[in-house]
Formats: structure tokens, sequence, C-alpha cells
């Protein structure tokens, strides 16, 4: 019984969702190695409050649950958040946009990382504390990863450690191309 209410809440729960994103579904990018972001994605309003920040990249994993034969089934996607990432006027050059774009690179190189990581770990259903405790520690790592980037960068001003960044980063993608 608690495994068939935790279906129907699982459906129930992404019909919400589909349901809830629907209209804002144009403002949400999920990332694709065919698209690069644009600065027209950059839909915010920028932050004057911080004086060290000229752009910023609103991008998370999202993840999806269900039980199916006994098992905790998943979908993982990384996305850019439209309406949350902004850039101010001086920023608009094609390297403060690299710079964008490696933030969610990075974003789909964690998420990668994870969907690797749980199709080889499995989960029960029922283990659904420990799936989301597993999850988290990514979550977290991937969060260290981007404060790395910008503080490695210094925020896009040292363009040689952005280029070294840019290179790594492809190249962890490439090596988990699924």
């Amino acid at each position: 019984m608690k495994k068939k209410k935790f279906g129907i809440h699982l459906l129930l729960g992404l019909f919400m969702l589909v349901l809830g994103t629907s209209a804002d579904s144009n403002e949400i990018i999920y990332w694709s190695p065919n698209y690069k972001l644009d600065w027209n994605d950059f839909k915010g309003q920028p932050r004057f409050d911080h004086k060290s920040v000229s752009a910023l990249t609103s991008s998370g994993i999202i993840h999806y649950k269900g039980c199916k034969d006994g098992e905790i089934t998943f979908k993982v996607e990384a996305y850019f958040e439209k309406n949350e990432s902004w850039v101010k006027d001086e920023a608009r050059t094609e390297h403060h946009l690299s710079h964008e774009q490696i933030h969610f690179d990075i974003t789909e190189l964690a998420a990668r990382k994870l969907r690797k990581s749980l199709k080889e770990r499995r989960f029960e259903c029922g283990e659904e504390a420990e799936f989301e405790t597993f999850v988290s520690s990514y979550l977290e790592n991937w969060r260290t990863e981007q404060k790395a980037f910008d503080l490695m960068t210094r925020h896009s001003l040292d363009k040689e450690q952005q280029e070294e960044w840019f290179y790594k980063i492809s190249m962890e993608l490439s090596l988990l191309e699924e």
C-alpha cells in the first residue's frame, strides 16, 4: 500500500509540476550540446548592489524520482532560468558570455556525474530518504565547484584561468557523454 501511495503521489506531483511550469517553460532552458547561451537569455534585472558581479547565471539541477520494479527510478536535468539570470551593460562581451556558459556547463557536468552515480548505486523503493541524501551530496559538490570557478577566475578577470576551466569542463563533459 505504501508503494502504491508513493506512486500516486509521484504522478500527482509530476502532473502539478507540468501544469505549474507550462506557462514558464519558455523561461527555462535545459542544457543541450546544440545550444549555447546568448545574452538575450538573460532576462533578469541586474543587481547593482552586487558591485563585483557583472553577470549572473541562475542554473540548477532538477531531479524527479519514481518507483518501478522495486527500484527508485529517476531523471536528472541541468537547467538555466532566464528570469533569474542577468547581465549589466558593461559585461555584454563574448568573454563574459563564455564565463556564464562555463557556469551552465559545470551544472551539466554535475548532472551527468549524478546520473552516472545513481545508475551505479541503485536505490530500492522505500529508500527515498537515502536517495535524497545521496543527491544532496552531489548538489553540494556542484555548488562548491561553481564557487571554485569564480574564485579561480576572479569572476572572469583571469582570462588564462577561465580558458583552462573551459578546456577542463569541455573534456570532462566529453568523457561523460551519454
